[in-house]
C-alpha cells in the first residue's frame, strides 16, 4: 500500500497496526502518544498512562530519563 501524500510505500507492521491508514508515517498529521507504565507498590499493581500533550510529553520524557532511585518531584524546577 502506498501514501496518498508522497506515494512512499506505508510500512507494512503500520498498515497491520492501523489497517484504514493512508498516510505514511511522515506524513500522518497526528501527533504521537508519550506512553509509559505506571507502577504502584512492589510491583503488584500498574497502569499505563497515555500524555498526548506534546509540550508535557517532552518534560515528562526528559524526567524519565532520570538516573537512579531519586524521586522525579526533586527534578521538577519552580
Amino acid at each position: 500500500m502506498n501514501c496518498i501524500k508522497c506515494q512512499s510505500k506505508i510500512n507494512p507492521l503500520r498498515v497491520k497496526a492501523l489497517p484504514n491508514t493512508k498516510t505514511c508515517v511522515q506524513c500522518s498529521s497526528v501527533s504521537r502518544w508519550y506512553v509509559r507504565n505506571i507502577i504502584s507498590g512492589k510491583t503488584t499493581y500498574a497502569e499505563t498512562e497515555v500524555i498526548k500533550n506534546p509540550e508535557t510529553a517532552k518534560v515528562i520524557a526528559a524526567m524519565d530519563r532520570r538516573v537512579g532511585w531519586g524521586s522525579n518531584l526533586s527534578k521538577v524546577k519552580r
